[in-house]
This record gives C-alpha cells, sequence and structure tokens, in this order.
C-alpha cells in the first residue's frame, strides 16, 4: 500500500521515521529522497541525520533542541512541498564485475552448494551467459545505504531485467568483501568480509567502502555509493580485473562516475500500461 499521507514513527527517543508505504515500490524512495533533500535545505534545527532508505527516511535528532511534534510540524510542512516529484540528482556510477568468479565458487564449495550463479540461472530459466547479459543490460537505483559500512541495496530500473532468486537456507558465516549478491530482485555488494546468505554472482574490482583511501572518488567516511545513485554493471574478465584493482590500490584508476538529473516523472510514466490515464 501506497499511504496518501506519510505516517510518523518513533523509533527511540531521538529518532523519527517518515514512512510513506508498505511495499517495494521505487515510487516510495523517489518520495524518501525528494523529502531528504528538501529537509537538508532547511536545516532544521535538532536534526543531525537523515537516513533513506526504501520507503521511510528516518530523523535523527538532538532531543534537547527538538522534540516529536515540533519535528512533525517542521517535517509535515516541507513534505507538503515536494508531492509533485519530476526530478532528482542522481550520480552514474559504473562498477567493473568479475562475473561468475573464482571466489564465489569457492565459496559454493565451502557452503556445500550449487555455484549461486547457475542455481541463479535455474531459478530464471536461463543459461549463466544469459544472467551476467541481464544483470548488466539496466541501471541499479540505489535505494539505501547501511546495515555495514558502504553496503547498499540496489533495484534494476528496467523491471524486464530483474532476476529473483531466495537466500541461502543456512546463512553463511563468511563471504570475502566485494562480492556482488542477489535475493529477491535486489543487488548489493559486501563492502567488507562478512556472513551473509545472498546468491554472489561476481567480484567487485573496486571497493564500495575504503577510509583513508588514496582516492578523491571517496569521502571521509570511506562510503563510495549513496541512496538516489544509478549503478551501471560492466563485465570484466580476470586480466582486466586484476588492472583495475591494482590501479585502484594505487589510487590512479580512473572511476566513471558523472553527476546527472534524473527524470523521475518520464520513468514513472513509463511504467504506466499502454492507455492508463488517457
Amino acid at each position: 500500500m501506497i499511504y496518501e499521507t506519510p505516517v510518523f514513527r518513533p523509533l527511540g527517543d531521538c529518532y523519527l521515521a517518515v514512512e510513506f508505504g508498505d511495499e517495494a515500490d521505487l515510487s516510495l524512495n523517489f518520495k524518501v529522497l525528494a523529502l531528504a533533500d528538501a529537509l537538508a535545505a532547511e536545516n532544521i534545527k535538532g536534526v543531525m541525520e537523515l537516513i533513506p532508505s526504501f520507503r521511510e527516511l528516518g530523523i535523527l535528532f538532538d532531543r534537547f533542541e527538538t522534540d516529536y511534534a515540533t519535528l512533525m510540524d517542521a517535517v509535515t510542512s516541507i513534505q507538503k512541498t515536494v508531492k509533485q516529484i519530476d526530478k532528482l540528482p542522481s550520480r552514474i556510477v559504473e562498477l567493473p564485475v568479475w562475473y561468475d568468479d573464482p571466489w564465489s565458487a569457492d565459496l559454493a564449495v565451502r557452503c556445500d552448494v550449487q555455484r549461486n550463479i547457475e542455481f541463479v540461472a535455474e531459478t530464471n530459466n536461463i543459461t549463466v551467459d544469459e544472467v551476467i547479459k541481464r544483470h548488466t543490460g539496466t541501471d541499479y537505483w540505489v535505494v539505501c545505504v547501511g546495515f555495514t559500512p558502504g553496503c547498499y541495496f540496489s533495484i534494476p530500473l528496467d523491471p524486464s531485467k530483474w532476476l529473483k532468486a531466495p537466500k541461502y537456507k543456512t546463512p553463511r558465516s563468511y563471504t570475502p568483501a566485494r562480492l556482488i549478491a542477489l535475493a529477491g530482485f535486489s543487488t548489493g555488494a559486501y563492502p567488507v568480509a562478512s556472513p551473509g546468505g545472498y546468491q554472489v554472482i561476481g567480484r567487485l574490482a573496486v571497493n564500495i567502502y575504503e577510509p583513508g583511501s588514496k582516492s578523491q572518488v571517496y569521502p571521509d567516511d570511506g562510503v563510495l555509493l549513496r541512496a538516489g545513485d544509478r549503478l551501471r554493471y560492466r563485465n570484466v574478465g580476470a586480466l582486466e580485473y586484476e588492472d583495475i584493482w591494482n590501479a585502484a590500490q594505487a589510487g590512479t584508476f580512473n572511476y566513471r562516475i558523472e553527476d546527472e538529473i534524473f527524470d523521475v516523472k518520464s520513468y514513472l510514466d513509463s511504467r504506466q500500461p499502454k492507455g492508463a490515464g488517457e
């Protein structure tokens, strides 16, 4: 359900959530990000941090400078000004990926499961090559960043390119850093070695979390991506993967990141069935 008006939910003594719906619809995330931009521009007293997620915006505030009622009034007033969302700032970020990589294959052996990319292919009734072609055939919208530093969740903008797969029945105790992973229809990546249960289908040739990086594309906190980015995965082989990784670690790799404006209205209109609204 997409709510007619946002629902406010206190989630602690200094945390307020503004929820726009209870389903996985990208239009909700557009509303979250538009509100986040509007609130950031207003610089509301007491607001310490804005935390976008798929369908709600988290607002961390200083309870010695504001309270729930005051904050809700301010947010309600500002939210009324961003009901019509035509455009949003959105970076295009290209991520080089070695699909069907040896780390993912070795992980499947350790966990005594089928190679994950083969499992994804079978689940979607396509070949491994078609998995790679489909995964690189559309841009992915980053709906939120978090869980572990730099971890992200992204949704394919072209629904015809969706790849669906369940999580592991028994989660892994270990996943190498930078593995690209899929569950449901969401794609993410492991920024650091950690447990996990998503199906792994490849490995990034660059870090998505690199504090103290030699490259200026990483902010001070080391988190490369942010909500509202569009990711473009590029298929690379073993040799190119090695070249990119070495250059990235030396601080000489040329990251392909472009600041753009995303036409939200045109995108949402394109998702409507032909004849709808006529």
